[in-house]
């Protein structure tokens, strides 16, 4: 009998779904146009680190602390983001207006304005400004390393006279 119930408490130990690990170690997010510069950073915790990037304001590292459920469903939607192979830009003609979204994930980077690319992302964007409505952003001191998306920008053309 007792062999019996310590096949039974280790079947049921073993069966256990082990935590599912994560398809990334690091993510940062970052979205401009003319109104707001911003950055937000993701790791495996359930804490966001957000940066107000405007040039024209000071800058001031903030968090706020997603709820499991928040958390599954981003973990959900950057995991379901198929990034390029090397870095790349995809925009418009019109790249001096309109909203620029960036990604980086494991040293992928992309970065999509003017509404081209793919609708995920777009779709990442939209429910990344809808919960940081609801969010409390509360100021911390600490360093925190984003990734960088500048050397990415298109370099104008010459101006000829």
């Amino acid at each position: 009998m007792k062999k019996l119930i310590s096949i039974i408490i280790l079947v049921l130990f073993c069966g256990c779904e082990k935590e599912k690990k994560g398809c990334y170690t690091n993510f940062t997010y970052s979205k401009g146009n003319i109104k707001m510069i911003y950055r937000l950073k993701f790791n495996s915790s359930d804490t966001v680190y957000y940066l107000n990037d405007n040039p024209f304001q000071q800058k001031i590292l903030n968090y706020f602390i997603l709820e499991q459920n928040e958390k599954k469903i981003l973990d959900s939607l950057i995991c379901e983001l198929k990034f390029p192979i090397k870095d790349s830009v995809i925009s418009n003609n019109q790249i001096e207006d309109g909203t620029t979204i960036a990604f980086s994930i494991d040293k992928k980077r992309l970065m999509l304005h003017g509404g081209k690319g793919s609708k995920e992302f777009w779709i990442f964007e939209k429910w990344m400004d809808n919960l940081q409505k609801y969010k409390h952003l509360k100021p911390i001191d600490r360093k925190v390393k984003f990734d960088e998306f500048d050397t990415m920008f298109p370099i104008p053309p010459p101006i000829i006279n």
